[in-house]
């Protein structure tokens, strides 16, 4: 493995290890979603800036304040509370497809999806997500900072640069539609039902994102996204079982540095599943974090009761994507000629 690789890996188990664990420690509301926000921000190339990273935590507050209120004055008005869902949905893909990225996307689906859906079950349960959800992404994107100090990563090559450039080149409004009929029908359902099954709601966002900055959902990428969260629940099976074994705090951190470094690793490594390597390590957190550490009324809820919703909704949205790549192909935009 090169040196770059290897510090890459370490930055990331480490970082995510400490979020993780010192959330454990304290016992902070959504730690095992803070641990996902700087797994997302430490396998980027290259740190945040600071000044991007202070309007994205401005962002957040200003976002889950906005929804809350939304959220508590259009409760009782159930097919209004549901319009207002959905178009807070194709705003969030319509600010990520226009170069927001990865995590600001996910950002505005859980503004858009989770604060509505606990504003349903509890007020005061929805405030507490209100705070929470940005306190984990401050102290999610403080570590990242610090580990990428520590650690520093060399500058992207010319050809990373024009990969990512090339990424851009896209039906923007094509993008926006094909986000929209996959995950606006989930949402409805989700609601209509009356699903409490918060952390599935922020799966589907993340899924919802991951697949959205691929030019083709396509039968190869939906093989790659389904062995990719079939792996992650692998791990995350394991991980509850050995720590029914062992039940002490120590148990779970060092699971969590062992399987953000192999799974680390492996992303690295040029195997066939390099490429599913890092949504198992979202999907590992959000399960196995979200089994030993619950939110809401979810305290009884088990690692196979977990894997199984998490499971179900990766399912329905990968499906999804096929399908609607299958009648609906994607084409990239024409460059504008010259006058």
């Amino acid at each position: 493995m090169r040196t770059e690789a290897h510090n890459s890996v370490l930055r990331l188990a480490i970082g995510v290890t400490a979020v993780f664990g010192l959330g454990l420690l304290f016992g902070w509301p959504l730690a095992s979603i803070g641990a996902v926000f700087a797994a997302l921000f430490l396998q980027a190339p290259v740190g945040l800036p600071v000044a991007a990273f202070g309007k994205l935590f401005v962002f957040s507050v200003g976002l889950m304040m906005i929804s809350f209120i939304l959220s508590s004055v259009f409760a009782p008005y159930a097919v209004v509370f549901l319009i207002l869902v959905a178009i807070g949905i194709i705003l969030s893909f319509v600010w990520s497809v226009s170069g927001a990225g990865v995590l600001p996307g996910v950002i505005a689906l859980m503004g858009a999806l989770m604060i509505p859906n606990l504003a349903l079950q509890s007020q005061d349960l929805a405030l507490v997500l209100v705070f929470w959800i940005p306190a984990n992404l401050f102290f999610a994107g403080c570590v990242s900072t610090l580990m990428f100090t520590l650690i520093p990563a060399q500058p992207p090559s010319q050809e990373a640069q024009k990969k990512a450039q090339a990424a851009q080149d896209f039906d923007r409004n094509r993008r926006i539609m094909r986000m929209t009929l996959v995950t606006v029908p989930f949402a409805m359902w989700f609601f209509l039902i009356g699903s409490s099954a918060l952390l599935v709601l922020f799966f589907v966002a993340l899924l919802s994102q991951q697949l959205a900055a691929m030019p083709a959902a396509g039968k190869t990428v939906a093989k790659a996204m389904l062995t990719a969260n079939l792996l992650g629940a692998a791990v995350s099976i394991i991980c509850y079982e050995i720590n029914v074994i062992a039940p002490v705090l120590a148990t779970p951190i060092l699971l969590c540095f062992f399987f953000c470094f192999a799974l680390g690793a492996l992303g690295k490594s040029g195997t066939p599943l390099a490429a599913a390597a890092g949504s198992a390590i979202t999907t590992a957190l959000v399960v196995y974090g979200g089994t030993i550490a619950p939110f809401s009324d979810e305290a009884d809820v088990k690692s196979i009761t977990r894997v199984l919703q998490v499971a179900s909704a990766a399912c329905f949205v990968i499906l999804a994507y096929v399908v609607v790549d299958e009648f609906w192909p994607e084409k990239k935009q024409q460059p504008a000629e010259a006058n």
